[in-house]
């Protein structure tokens, strides 16, 4: 791929559910395609996409869609990122946000006294990453990847209901921008899980997002 493509004004991104290439394709020839992704800011998104994509999608547990760049005729289909949805709440306490952004979220979700946070029903955007190979990532830009995620979640909750949107991060303040330029908002932070290897830190960053 060279930077001269990304000039090309008719092109077009095909946004797939990794489930129906699985099907279409089957699960050897859909390895070969993940293996090509490469995300070297993000060890954590890359070695999702490559090794844990797949099984997650087969156990229903978050569905990763890939996208694609490709011209308007069509002659060729390069994949430059990806992201993965899953349904999953968060919580939210009054201690961490101010009490009219408390009072406006809460009253989507519900009181949990074992928690002692409100539970607020949600689609986690739980990966989303570029793919650097070949230069691909200058094919698409992070705010762009970013809105097929939430346009997908929207069209979720147009059918079965919900209001917001979240996702987590690493502490670093570009990461913590890109968002917040994007309209989230921080809510608070989770400790990682053991099996969180690949991320710096001992935590994540927690921002959410009303989508109208």
């Amino acid at each position: 791929m060279t930077n001269d493509m990304i000039k090309i004004p008719d092109s077009k991104y095909i946004q797939i559910n990794l489930s129906d290439i699985i099907k279409g394709i089957g699960e050897d020839r859909t390895k070969k395609i993940l293996s090509s992704f490469s995300c070297p800011l993000n060890k954590d998104v890359e070695n999702f996409f490559k090794n844990k994509a797949i099984e997650f999608s087969k156990r229903n547990f978050a569905k990763t869609h890939l996208v694609f760049w490709c011209p308007e005729d069509a002659s060729q289909k390069e994949l430059v990122g990806y992201y993965t949805i899953a349904p999953k709440s968060f919580f939210i306490s009054k201690d961490i946000i101010s009490k009219s952004l408390y009072k406006k979220i809460s009253q989507y979700g519900e009181y949990d006294p074992i928690q002692g946070k409100c539970s607020i029903p949600s689609i986690l955007i739980g990966q989303l990453g570029k793919n650097y190979n070949m230069g691909n990532d200058g094919l698409i830009k992070g705010s762009e990847l970013l809105q097929m995620a939430q346009n997908k979640v929207r069209a979720i909750q147009n059918e079965i209901g919900g209001r917001y949107v979240y996702l987590e991060c690493e502490d670093k303040e570009k990461l913590l921008a890109f968002y917040q330029h994007n309209g989230f908002i921080l809510f608070g932070k989770r400790s990682l899980d053991k099996d969180e290897t690949d991320i710096e830190g001992s935590y994540l960053m927690q921002l959410l997002k009303k989508l109208d």
